[in-house]
């Protein structure tokens, strides 16, 4: 199916902008202009489930690969800690999201790491849509950029401040 029209009307996303629309808008447009099996591929993506169109089988491999890594560098940082229990099982290799994430893990600044890791999820969103960019696989890495672009928007530092602790405090009224 061709999305030429609908693909050239999505307003440009760009990483670390304001996200171009909400999260609503984008699924009622996919809704009003995708068949069913496509906008279902659109709303997993969206919300991290499972879909059956191969570009969500992709990206699912691709993100699992990217936490499980990520799992096992920060086992690794609390000596030795066993990742096995994070750890889910995922279809094919790409040594891109291995060395992305150890990259990424090479910052000390949690907000830092935090940032290069969803840029590496941004460039993975695009490369699986490959080179088309009016194709459904282009409607399906805008889901996931702006997905990523939407999280980002939420994250506040001062309720992260907060939270870090109230956490800090009842481990050690724990203690």
């Amino acid at each position: 199916m061709s999305y030429d029209y609908f693909a050239a009307t999505l307003p440009a996303l760009q990483f670390d902008r304001a996200p171009a629309m909400t999260e609503e808008e984008f699924r009622a447009r996919c809704r009003e202009q995708m068949p069913a099996s496509h906008y279902a591929a659109v709303c997993a993506l969206l919300d991290g489930g499972a879909a059956d169109h191969p570009y969500a089988v992709a990206w699912r491999d691709r993100e699992t690969q990217l936490r499980n890594a990520a799992a096992k560098l920060r086992a690794a940082k609390l000596h030795g800690a066993d990742p096995a229990p994070w750890l889910r099982a995922h279809g094919g290799f790409d040594v891109l999201v291995e060395n992305g994430v150890a990259a990424a893990f090479q910052e000390a600044d949690p907000m830092k790491r935090e940032r290069a890791l969803d840029l590496l999820r941004w460039n993975l969103a695009g490369e699986l849509a490959g080179y088309d960019t009016l194709s459904a696989e282009a409607v399906f890495a805008y889901a996931v950029r702006l997905g990523i672009l939407l999280r980002r928007a939420k994250a506040d530092a001062a309720k992260g401040r907060e939270r870090l602790l109230a956490l800090a405090r009842a481990q050690t009224a724990s203690n």
